[in-house]
């Protein structure tokens, strides 16, 4: 995790031009833009507004840290690539991007850090390149707000089909998805169902828990 560890410097940004909006506020204004929505995402919105964490010092924020961008030279990363949702933010929202179920294609819970590895060793493994330490329970508002954003962004995309703004197979196949992410907000949501939850975030329940 040394790009993510050497990227999110505790030295706040001060590049002109770099949005710095509540990612919160940013999406729940999104799918109100959009004038819909569902009772799974209205419940993640409210449960998200209750237990919001304490904020972090502001770092440089990829926006769209996953494998799909990422290039592999042998065992060493060569590149990040799509820097265009760069912006000022917390380091939480690249970890938890990383991590949501839509990025592991499939793979085990087990392997729930972008299908490679269990998200804990992922954190550890970022926490020991930044010399820092993640919050587990905040990890994990990030990753319900992650989760949600992935299913407002599907439902974006179907629109753009719908409305035909933009005909597309694979925008049209990109909105049926929003079930899935409903599906996973559930699971992540579920306040008497550790288990449960544990496997929505990667297994082992070692990802910490949220307050119901």
């Amino acid at each position: 995790m040394r790009a993510g560890g050497g990227r999110h410097s505790p030295r706040r940004p001060t590049r002109p031009g770099l949005a710095h909006e509540d990612q919160l506020d940013e999406w729940r204004r999104r799918l109100d833009d959009m004038g819909d929505t569902t009772a799974t995402f209205e419940w993640g919105f409210r449960w998200l507004a209750a237990n919001r964490p304490d904020p972090t010092p502001a770092v440089l924020v990829h926006g769209d840290f996953r494998m799909g961008n990422l290039i592999v030279d042998g065992s060493d990363l060569a590149a990040v690539l799509d820097w265009e949702l760069v912006h000022v933010g917390q380091a939480y929202e690249d970890l938890a991007w990383f991590c949501i179920r839509a990025w592991r294609f499939g793979a085990p819970a087990s392997l729930g850090a972008g299908g490679l590895g269990s998200i804990e060793s992922f954190l550890r493994a970022y926490e020991q390149a930044g010399a820092t330490t993640v919050d587990r329970v905040a990890f994990h508002w990030w990753l319900v707000l992650a989760t949600l954003r992935w299913g407002v962004i599907c439902r974006f995309q179907a629109e753009r089909h719908l409305s035909g703004q933009h005909r597309s197979v694979e925008l049209a196949t990109i909105g049926r998805r929003v079930c899935e992410t409903e599906w996973d907000l559930l699971n992540l949501l579920a306040p008497a169902d550790d288990g449960r939850r544990a496997a929505a975030r990667g297994g082992g329940g070692q990802s910490g828990r949220a307050a119901p």
